[in-house]
């Protein structure tokens, strides 16, 4: 199933067609115990890229606290910008929830308040994810992002590192590109998310696991093989 994606994946990347979804489905894990699920999907339509993560608790873990995080962006493909961002937090007793506009400029618009930034070509997590699918990763590399969440960014530093085949002592291990944080500025740290990545090893590169530092501790997700 998961080289039928790819493939799908591919064809349509190669021939330039709109229209193109895709979805996947991720096991949730807090600190130690999997109790939640997270969807990832994607739409194509004339050149832009509308993009959804949603991040929920199980329903026997509700009963106690209950996370529902989304993100929603739009995203222009030839510029390499975000267009929108969305980001919906529902975490116990905390709700945030933030509308983000981009302009041509260094105008961002947050919640009907405009906003002056440095930065212009931004990402959020998932317009990343996608532009990493379509990565020539070399082993070493550095990648740094100027990556939008919620109110504000951060530039986020990637090394990338290549992972070969399940040793003797790590049979289970993934192979591919395994992207880690190298270093995090004041403001990415007052976002208080950190990023680490495993991607499946040829294009288009699927997310096997993605780990997020957040306020209330790491996220894991790993990739539901249908």
């Amino acid at each position: 199933m998961r080289n039928l994606i790819k493939i799908i994946w591919l064809i349509y990347t190669l021939a330039g067609l709109d229209g193109f979804s895709q979805s996947y489905d991720f096991k949730v894990r807090y600190g130690v115990i999997y109790a939640g699920s997270a969807e990832l999907s994607y739409t194509l339509v004339d050149g832009i890229l509308k993009s959804s993560l949603t991040i929920a608790s199980s329903p026997w873990l509700s009963n106690l606290w209950t996370l529902t995080d989304s993100i929603s962006s739009t995203y222009h493909l030839e510029t390499g910008r975000l267009k929108t961002h969305y980001k919906a937090i529902h975490e116990g007793s905390y709700h945030r929830n933030y509308m983000v506009e981009f302009g041509d400029s260094n105008q961002v618009q947050i919640n009907d308040s405009e906003k002056v930034v440095e930065e212009t070509n931004f990402k959020d997590l998932p317009s990343l994810l996608y532009d990493l699918s379509q990565y020539q990763f070399r082993d070493g590399d550095t990648l740094q992002f100027s990556l939008w969440d919620g109110r504000s960014y951060g530039m986020l530093m990637l090394v990338v590192e290549k992972v070969g085949k399940p040793k003797l002592f790590t049979p289970f291990a993934l192979s591919g590109w395994k992207l880690t944080p190298l270093s995090s500025t004041d403001k990415s740290r007052e976002n208080r998310i950190q990023l680490a990545l495993h991607l499946s090893n040829t294009r288009p590169h699927i997310p096997l696991r993605i780990e997020i530092d957040t306020k209330y501790g790491g996220v894991l997700m790993r990739l539901e093989d249908p």
